[in-house]
């Protein structure tokens, strides 16, 4: 099994825990934000098994944050005092937390010992947003009941854009 095996398999299995615990949750907003995940890890796996083909193209920028945003401050605007009303949802978000901590690790180990620019390049670029998944998977947990909170804080809050 080479490194990039190991990556899809990493990536494919957070795809897979995703897809099953969207499928848990009966709430609609909780299955749209395990959904968005789920098809950034799907996007993730396409990537590196480009890159086993010796395509090494950049990965595009992940739209997640802002998607999970969007329906956050839809929730806020609804009047809701959470972002999901599923109690399993608290539960699903903190292994997440530690599927997308792993990767990171994984993607931040192999950019270091990559000999070739173009993989080291693309293990740092999906290091990034694996990171970006962990930041914004912790957040949603930090203010699973406060999605006010969420919306105005500095790091995922609204601000004009630059």
């Amino acid at each position: 099994m080479t490194i990039l095996d190991d990556a899809i398999t990493l990536e494919e299995r957070a795809r897979a825990y995703y897809e099953e615990a969207r499928g848990r949750v009966s709430d609609q907003s909780a299955g749209k934000i395990l959904g968005l995940l789920e098809a950034e890890e799907e996007r993730h796996a396409a990537a590196l098994k480009r890159m086993q083909k010796g395509d090494y193209a950049a990965i595009e920028a992940s739209s997640l944050l802002k998607q999970v945003r969007g329906l956050v401050e839809g929730a806020v605007n609804a009047g809701s005092d959470s972002i999901s009303t599923d109690a399993s949802m608290r539960a699903i978000l903190q292994k997440a937390m530690g599927m997308e901590q792993e990767t990171e690790k994984f993607y931040r180990a192999q950019s270091e010992k990559a000999d070739d620019t173009e993989a080291r390049t693309l293990f740092s670029q999906l290091a990034e947003q694996e990171q970006g998944h962990y930041l914004m998977v912790s957040s949603l947990i930090e203010y699973f009941h406060r999605p006010e909170e969420w919306v105005e804080s500095a790091e995922f809050g609204l601000r004009p854009e630059y």
